[in-house]
């Protein structure tokens, strides 16, 4: 067998280790599922509701995916944030903060349900991944992260994604 189809083999296989490979049987994490994917919570959320879309298939990249996948991640986003929406949020923090054993995981939770606007629909969603570790993934599968925006969140959200490089973020600045 060639090195590169090992490679890919062992990816797309559950790894024993994954997280998302263990807790996409957890009933009551997953908030939305089909057959190629499912969503939970981030545990560190950046807002409320920060979601998490996986394919319940290992795979570390991108490029991995197959085009079905690719296509189900498309159809599946807008049912993602639907059902993002429609959780009791406040519940799920409670939860998390309650059974995590990370304070960091902890203080992320309560951020959330102290959030002001932690009831109501978000304004706008940001989207993406982080396709690599030098792009900041610390889970080596694929996750594509929904982040729910609510006006004044920041005095000045332009420049979004823009911003996983803090100066390069606001354009708009003379230099």
């Amino acid at each position: 067998m060639n090195n590169s189809l090992s490679i890919h083999l062992s990816l797309s296989q559950p790894q024993e280790s994954c997280f998302f490979c263990k807790v996409q049987h957890d009933s009551e994490a997953v908030l939305y599922q089909n057959d190629s994917l499912f969503l939970v919570l981030d545990g560190f959320p950046v807002s409320p509701g920060h979601g998490l879309l996986v394919p319940k298939r290992h795979v570390a990249n991108l490029a991995d995916l197959t085009k079905g996948e690719w296509d189900t991640y498309y159809d599946s986003i807008n049912e993602a944030m639907h059902s993002i929406e429609s959780t009791n949020l406040r519940v799920v923090y409670e939860k998390h903060f309650r059974e995590s054993s990370s304070k960091s995981a902890r203080w992320f939770n309560k951020r959330a349900l102290e959030h002001p606007r932690l009831d109501t629909k978000p304004d706008a969603y940001n989207h993406g991944l982080n396709n690599g570790r030098a792009a900041g993934r610390t889970v080596d599968h694929l996750h594509w992260h929904i982040i729910p925006r609510f006006e004044g969140d920041m005095d000045d959200p332009r420049g979004g994604v823009r911003y996983v490089i803090p100066d390069m973020g606001n354009y708009t600045i003379e230099r």
